[in-house]
């Protein structure tokens, strides 16, 4: 037996129809986000990153969140020490992303991991980790959403740049300070390391009289 051949399940007019319910549908319990597409600068193929990274668009459209179980218990202490591994799935329509991008003149046409995604009501950047193309699987007959899988960004030197001051003000908190001239001086919080030097200065005896050792022994 196979299925009903009454009920066409292959795309037809309709279809438009079931596309512009999903899309109303994310409008009416979705999020305005910002999508924050990467330029890939100085790409390390072995490793699968780019630090040089450059975020020079941000583009607003609905997205739903689709699942916030990972979000808030993924801390957890590892051999590289203390890591916070929050996720949200987040779901957007097509023909929604497919219409920002081709509106600002963008070649792109689907997400892509590596990807930013900004949450103004939050204030949280995510990373794009994951992108399912196929969900749901084909129950409407075709395919109308994407599913993103998302983590809490790192911030890495990479340069934002995207026009929106709440994001771009990320990277001269984290990464730099104002200077007399107004240029933003680099400051790594691990390569600062005076607060370190003056301790250990308190500590260690270099002198002609203890050259070797950390104390009187």
């Amino acid at each position: 037996m196979g299925t009903n051949p009454f009920f066409n399940k292959k795309p037809n007019t309709s279809s438009s129809v079931l596309e512009d319910l999903t899309v109303e549908t994310i409008r009416m319990y979705g999020r305005d986000m910002v999508y924050l597409p990467r330029t890939l600068v100085r790409e390390d193929t072995i490793f699968g990153e780019d630090n040089a990274s450059i975020f020079s668009d941000g583009m607003q459209m609905e997205m739903y969140i689709d699942s916030i179980d990972g979000f808030g218990g993924g801390d957890q202490i590892t051999q590289f020490g203390f890591e916070i591994q929050d996720s949200v799935d987040l779901v957007v329509a097509k023909r929604v992303f497919r219409d920002n991008f081709v509106g600002s003149g963008s070649s792109q046409i689907h997400p892509q991991e590596g990807d930013l995604i900004y949450f103004p009501m939050s204030r949280y950047i995510f990373e794009i980790k994951f992108v399912q193309h196929e969900n749901p699987f084909y129950q409407l007959g075709k395919l109308y959403t994407y599913r993103l899988s998302c983590e809490l960004f790192r911030y890495s030197h990479e340069k934002l740049d995207t026009g929106w001051s709440a994001v771009d003000g990320l990277e001269d908190a984290i990464d730099g300070v104002t200077g007399a001239s107004g240029d933003i001086i680099p400051q790594d919080g691990y390569g600062i390391n005076s607060n370190i030097k003056t301790e250990g200065d308190s500590i260690l005896d270099f002198s002609e009289n203890d050259p070797f050792s950390e104390g009187n022994y």
